[in-house]
């Protein structure tokens, strides 16, 4: 289910009521008409005149001939029952339900099923920091990388840092880290998600990790655009229109020896038509041009 709705302009307000009655459903085709293209479409509408198949206003006509691209059938429909079409405007629901504290929920609620970060809590970050030794014996080298979060933490943990503020991740959160982010964002490409990834954190073979995780993303291989089309047949030539020949032999045929000579060579003129894959072969003196044009005249050719 979608709305779709937009302010008149000043003309369009001195329309008459049937006039703006088609003029909706006109600008709702026309804003859905990637989708609605080609489907079959009925539009229910209280307003019985556009139901009506002869019209004395211009403006009414022209409009009637644009839906007729999208080939819809009108069907008249009481304004009591249209009730989808009226949700919004006819909505039995006060200006105190949309009052701020209809919107603002139990924080103490929130607070254990939304972690504290995105996409990983502080807690998480630093007792899996503690447990890497390549992280760890990295930080002995360059004491600098250890600071405080630049925002307050309810459990009070510290977070290795780089100069740049990011937040070096250690082994085990890396590949969790991007696969939130990547699901998170709407399935990004690799330069994409690398950006966003490398907002708060950074770690060695950000780039890697990232495109290993857009490879083992099912939705991302499903709907992903593939360059390589399969399944596409060649387009089918005109028959008749191109002949494909060749030269066949020499080939002896029969015995030879001392006593008898009983053999043959055999040289043949193939040719075939590749739309409908006739084909002939004929018999020729010799492979000189002239003897096989005129064998290809008199055998193909001519008939």
């Amino acid at each position: 289910m979608a709305f779709h709705s937009r302010k008149l302009n000043p003309v369009q307000t001195h329309h008459t009521a049937a006039e703006r009655e088609l003029l909706s459903t006109v600008v709702s085709l026309k804003e859905c008409c990637n989708t609605l293209l080609g489907q079959t479409i009925e539009v229910f509408t209280d307003h019985k005149n556009l139901v009506c198949e002869q019209f004395n206003v211009e403006r009414v006509v022209r409009w009637r001939l644009l839906l007729e691209e999208f080939g819809p059938q009108l069907t008249c429909i009481k304004g009591v029952n249209n009730i989808v079409v009226d949700a919004l405007s006819c909505s039995d629901i006060s200006e105190e339900d949309f009052s701020q504290d209809a919107f603002d929920g139990d924080p103490a609620a929130d607070k254990d099923k939304f972690p504290d970060e995105f996409p990983l809590s502080c807690k998480e970050i630093a007792c899996r920091q503690g447990k890497d030794k390549a992280l760890q014996k990295k930080l002995k080298n360059d004491p600098e990388l250890c600071q405080k979060a630049p925002h307050k933490v309810s459990d009070r943990t510290h977070k290795t840092m780089d100069k740049d503020g990011k937040i070096c991740l250690p082994k085990a959160l890396q590949c969790k880290c991007a696969k939130q982010c990547h699901d998170c964002s709407m399935h990004p490409r690799e330069t994409r998600l690398e950006i966003t990834t490398a907002q708060h954190h950074t770690w060695a073979g950000l780039r890697t990790t990232v495109q290993c995780i857009i490879k083992a993303c099912p939705n991302c291989e499903l709907c992903k655009k593939n360059s390589k089309k399969h399944g596409l047949l060649p387009p089918k030539p005109t028959p008749w229109h191109t002949l494909c020949t060749d030269l066949i032999g020499p080939h002896d045929f029969g015995v030879k020896n001392e006593k008898e000579s009983n053999f043959v060579q055999l040289h043949c003129l193939a040719m075939t038509d590749p739309a409908t894959g006739i084909f002939e072969c004929c018999e020729i003196m010799c492979k000189c041009a002239d003897c096989t044009a005129n064998h290809l005249e008199t055998s193909w050719l001519a008939r």
